[in-house]
């Protein structure tokens, strides 16, 4: 096996002999997300515009030895399964899988085409349910491969649970062909589910589902989390259909390595009657400045007499009423000074107090009323350590959004590695100016420093000052810093 520069991907399917769909969509997917491409023919087909009409399954002995072939110079680090057209060649799949133990595999359950004609036959569809699906990480059914293979006309989310029942790890429903001003997914896997959505587009593009299930592969084979995976697929896909451009009768994806922008990422919610709405906080300012996070009123009038124009309150494992206390005294030692007074997570009593804003974690948006505190004109910042918490983020509309962490830190039990300048200068340039940038995590002054080139409006820190051997003099530097 030779040294590998760039993820292996090993892609499964039909292919398309106008280059629309398929292997073919499926290898530029791949290449665009730097990974590389290793594919094998399932089907050799005869398709038009008016539909498939020869499904041309090849031998899967042949299947097998490509296979082995690639697996002697490659290490596999992701697989994406297409069109299966016969019972033999979904043993052979089955075969080859069983050879690539622990390895994340997307099967996109390639029925019918889109365009119409032949489909694959019962005897097929019921041995993906039987062997295939309990042997994937990720199955990304359209609405009516969803019914297909389920028999549930109930609701998405039963219908999705019902095939996880037989083993399947995980499921995301493609509902970009069904009505409504949103083109929304379902995702669900063992710690819940979720619906990303985008405004729809009106382009008709051909072999969405397939780079979209490709993109994700390629995102697993690189180390991501799959909710991450499925959010950045569906980002690279909004993207590709808003670029499409017309190749003979269709419209096909533009693929690209451009860094994704705002107006593609997906936004995120946990019940399909919120998709699409929205709340109106109040604006930030565009750079929150040195933003100390402290755990006393005490330590919130220290630094607010030493210059400090942005401070939050987290107090935690306290009684309501010592709470409380905390918050009305904090507010009270401003003294009508402009600061930008944040309280951590109790958002009834920041509203009592009269805060200037509220700041969530992401498992304070299931409990919060957000109507409330938008109703109360209090600004909202909300906590992000991952893109499919930043599509969360998005869906709410917030004042600012914090990122962390971003270099280790021992202040707060993390279970997220380290973001880095790299992952801080993608969010920065894709959030700001609309949304500002809160970078917090192991941040003290020599890391500030290193952060100010990114054109990050504000750091956010806990014990490099509050544990410095004269705060004063540290809160004073920073404050020159990051005016400077």
């Amino acid at each position: 096996m030779t040294t590998q520069t760039r993820p292996a991907v090993l892609l499964i399917g039909g292919l398309d002999p106008q280059g629309c769909a398929g292997i073919a969509a499926d290898i530029a997917t791949v290449q665009h997300h730097d990974c590389h491409a290793l594919p094998l023919i399932t089907a050799m087909t005869e398709q038009r515009s008016t539909g498939l009409t020869d499904l041309g399954a090849v031998n899967p002995q042949k299947l097998l030895a490509q296979f082995a072939d690639c697996q002697r110079d490659f290490e596999v680090r992701a697989v994406k399964i297409g069109l299966i057209p016969s019972l033999s060649v979904a043993e052979a799949v089955i075969q080859i899988l069983a050879q690539l133990p622990g390895v994340p595999v997307v099967l996109d359950p390639v029925l019918a085409s889109s365009s119409g004609g032949v489909g694959v036959s019962d005897e097929v569809q019921q041995y993906l349910l039987a062997e295939l699906l309990p042997a994937i990480t990720l199955l990304t059914p359209n609405l009516k491969e969803l019914r297909l293979l389920s028999g549930d006309h109930q609701s998405i989310e039963l219908a999705a649970n019902h095939l996880r029942q037989t083993g399947l790890n995980a499921c995301l429903v493609k509902g970009g062909h069904s009505d409504g001003d949103y083109a929304s997914d379902y995702f669900q896997f063992d710690e819940g589910g979720f619906y990303c959505y985008q405004n729809r587009l009106e382009a008709d593009v051909r072999g969405t589902g397939c780079v979209l299930a490709s993109a994700t592969a390629a995102h697993l084979a690189s180390g991501q989390d799959i909710r991450d995976a499925v959010v950045l697929a569906k980002a690279y896909v909004h993207r590709g259909i808003r670029q499409s451009r017309s190749a003979g009768p269709y419209a096909v994806m533009e693929h690209s390595r451009e860094s994704l922008t705002l107006e593609d990422m997906p936004r995120l919610c946990y019940k399909q009657e919120l998709i699409g709405k929205q709340f109106e906080f109040p604006a930030c300012p565009p750079r929150l400045g040195i933003y100390p996070v402290v755990d006393s009123h005490n330590w919130v009038e220290k630094l607010v007499n030493e210059g400090i124009e942005t401070i939050q309150l987290r107090v935690k494992e306290q009684s309501a009423e010592h709470t409380r206390e905390q918050i009305n005294a904090s507010t009270g030692s401003l003294n009508g000074r402009a600061v930008n007074f944040f309280v951590n997570d109790h958002w009834q009593l920041a509203i009592e107090a009269g805060a200037y804003g509220v700041h969530l974690g992401q498992e304070d948006l299931h409990d919060a009323n957000l109507a409330a505190i938008a109703e109360a004109g209090l600004r909202l910042g909300i906590s992000t350590h991952s893109y499919w918490e930043l599509a969360r983020a998005l869906a709410v509309n917030p004042s600012y959004i914090a990122l962390g962490p971003i270099y280790e830190t021992t202040s707060k039990q993390m279970p997220f590695s380290p973001q880095g300048l790299e992952r801080l200068q993608q969010w920065v340039n894709m959030l700001q100016p609309q949304y500002p940038v809160v970078a917090i995590g192991g941040i003290n002054q020599q890391r500030a420093a290193e952060l100010k080139p990114t054109g990050v409006g504000s750091v956010a820190m806990i014990t490099a000052i509050t544990l410095a051997d004269d705060y004063r003099r540290v809160t004073r530097e920073l404050l020159s810093l990051w005016q400077s």
